[in-house]
């Protein structure tokens, strides 16, 4: 239903089972995806979504490396990205500490074709950055509980110049944070109880022609509970209940004010998990109605930005083996997270885009962060899905599913420039002394209301090679069936698939390949995007709106393992080569009466293209 699974750890659900997401797969000893009904055993609250269970081995140690080197083959910019990793599993202990060095030389204007055709060599498209980033995953047992600890800290630079009031100016912006997440699991009167404790720190500097500095810090804690509280035939119901606290408070500077902020949110959530009907009640009698289940469950929040509450309901029945139907429906009003309202302000990467009210294409700096004015968002949403499979030897696969979804105060960013969305809002776009488009403000707002629905499909199938060989295939198809916004009360609904507001496409496929062949791997994708049209007048087409061409883009991905015979000794060293965007695609496009449209030229939207990436990595 678009959630994403629960996971447990051999066999438990854990207070942060994202401590042994690093782990090499070599230490994995399975992975298992549990049945439907293992959604309300586990404390998930919703019989919609899996259970997928990781297995690790009892005993395991490995120090890993890895280096890679990621260039287009335009040529103008490089990365260097270098990962050390050391791992230990024994019995409940597990330890992992890693540490990541990655640069970025930037992408110079001189170095790609300028929307404009003039020559900025020292303009940058791309910037120049640096990171480093440090963790520390640990775990243990404290008597019948475990315990867990993770802690990252991290630092990013990054370094452009751009081109205001005919000037080039230099910028630089440095963001620093340090995260601690710790966790206890265990058996608390017969409740199957996770306890969690997260506090973090940030500040980020801007420098250069924008002076800004912010300084972030959190403290949250939440507690997780479920048990079994009675049995039914077909199976005991299972209640599940969470709570979780945040405290935030922010400081931003620069040279035009000092704001602080500070912010308490605190979530209560609740469910049953009720099994309705067992497709074998014993050994020998099957039920007519297959496995039949519903989940039901509420949730409140309060906040120094308001109070919101929600229901929801989830139904999953599976007639027989390799059958099964699902549905949902929430109804929610959400508590605003923190970067929402309190992100820092700063100016992303450059972007082009078509300014309708000139009639050409400009580069612009994006004002990007929080907005502290915004308002709690409502929404109602129906999914419905059906699946079937894996039936025949070739695990044939396939599954399609409805969603639809309303919503009031939705969080958004403004749609492209157009003359009714620059009336309409005109504090949020930027002149020079000739009327020439110079920022955009895209810091998030709220939108009206919106209606969209679309339709799911995906197709899947294994094909045995022989020994130590197989081939897995799979294809996604999604349809926007209807997206209607009103970004103000006072301006007309607009219609996306039409081409109001920015427009969308409506139809989007996915296409991937992973071919296993014995020390050869082979990863293949295809992705498609409908094209759309860009209305320079909501209602109606004309000779000046944009049309964006249909865009297919296909990455291709060959590893190969240079040591599999040591691989048993514990030692591997393995060799990739990724290319993304294979056939060097762009973003293309044309006027409503079929001229070029400015803006769109090879270079314009996608700077980077096609990019080749080398992987060298290796296991002691």
């Amino acid at each position: 239903m678009g959630e994403g699974p629960v996971v447990i750890v051999n066999g438990h659900r854990l207070a942060d089972p994202g401590v042994f997401y690093g782990f090499p797969p070599e230490a994995l000893e399975r992975v298992e995806v549990l049945p439907f009904e293992a959604g309300g055993l586990y404390g998930s609250g919703e019989q919609s979504q899996r259970v997928v269970n990781i297995v690790l081995r009892r005993r395991f140690s490995s120090r890993e490396w890895r280096a890679s080197v990621r260039r287009p083959t335009a040529g103008g910019q490089s990365n260097i990205d270098l990962n050390l990793r050391q791992s230990s599993i024994l019995d409940t202990r597990t330890r992992q500490l890693a540490a990541q060095a990655g640069r970025d030389t930037a992408l110079h204007a001189s170095e790609r074709v300028r929307p404009d055709g003039s020559d900025a060599g020292d303009v940058t498209l791309r910037p120049a950055s640096e990171s480093l980033v440090l963790s520390l995953a640990e775990t243990t047992s404290l008597g019948p509980w475990a315990a867990s600890l993770r802690a990252i800290a991290q630092v990013r630079e990054s370094h452009s110049t751009s081109l205001r009031a005919g000037e080039v100016e230099a910028s630089s912006r440095r963001w620093q944070g340090i995260a601690v997440t710790g966790g206890l699991s265990g058996d608390l009167s017969g409740w199957s109880t996770r306890l969690t404790l997260n506090g973090s720190l940030s500040e980020a500097d801007q420098a250069g022609w924008s002076l800004s500095r912010s300084r972030q810090h959190s403290v949250s804690a939440s507690i997780g509970l479920s048990r079994p509280l009675f049995r039914l035939p077909a199976g005991a119901v299972t209640a599940n209940i969470s709570a979780r606290n945040l405290q935030f408070r922010s400081v931003s500077e620069s040279l035009a004010h000092h704001q602080t902020q500070s912010r308490q949110i605190t979530v209560l959530s609740g469910g049953l998990s009720v099994p309705l009907s067992r497709r074998f009640h014993d050994e020998q009698a099957e039920s007519l109605l297959g496995n039949l289940a519903l989940s039901l469950g509420a949730d409140l929040n309060d906040s120094d930005s308001g109070r919101g509450e929600g229901l929801n309901a989830a139904v999953s029945w599976m007639p027989r083996e390799g059958v099964r139907f699902a549905g949902s429906w929430a109804r929610s009003t959400e508590s605003l997270s923190e970067d929402h309202l309190f992100g820092p302000e700063y100016f992303g990467d450059p972007i082009t885009v078509f300014d309708f009210a000139k009639g050409e294409a400009v580069e612009v700096l994006p004002l990007l962060g929080g907005n502290p004015e915004l308002k709690p968002p409502t929404s109602e949403r129906i999914s419905l899905s059906a699946s079937v499979g894996p039936f025949t030897p070739l695990k044939l696969q396939g599954g399609l599913g409805f969603q639809i979804a309303e919503e009031a105060n939705g969080i958004g960013v403004l749609p492209n420039p157009t003359p009714e969305i620059e009336s309409a809002f005109p504090e949020r776009f930027q002149r020079d002394a000739m009327g020439r488009l110079v920022g955009i403000d895209r810091r998030p707002i709220n939108l009206a209301s919106s209606l969209t629905e679309a339709l799911s499909s995906n197709l899947g199938l294994d094909i045995p090679l022989g020994r130590d060989a197989a081939l897995r295939l799979v294809l996604n198809h999604s349809w926007q069936l209807r997206s209607r916004t009103s970004i103000r009360e006072d301006l007309p609904e607009m219609n996306r698939l039409a081409g109001d507001g920015g427009g969308l496409p409506q139809q989007n496929y996915r296409f991937a390949a992973d071919v296993r062949w014995g020390e050869l791997r082979l990863n293949a994708e295809a992705r498609r995007r409908g094209g759309y049209r860009i209305r320079r007048t909501s209602g109606q087409n004309g000779p000046d709106d944009l049309r964006i061409a249909p865009l297919s883009v296909v990455d291709l991905e060959v590893t190969y393992d240079l040591s599999s015979t040591g691989a048993e000794r514990g030692q591997k060293l393995e060799l990739s080569l990724e290319i993304a965007n294979l056939f060097d695609a762009r973003p293309s496009a044309t006027l409503g009466d079929g001229r070029a449209a400015p803006g769109y030229g090879r270079d314009d939207q996608d700077p980077v293209g096609r990019t080749a990436l080398i992987t060298l990595k290796g296991r002691f």
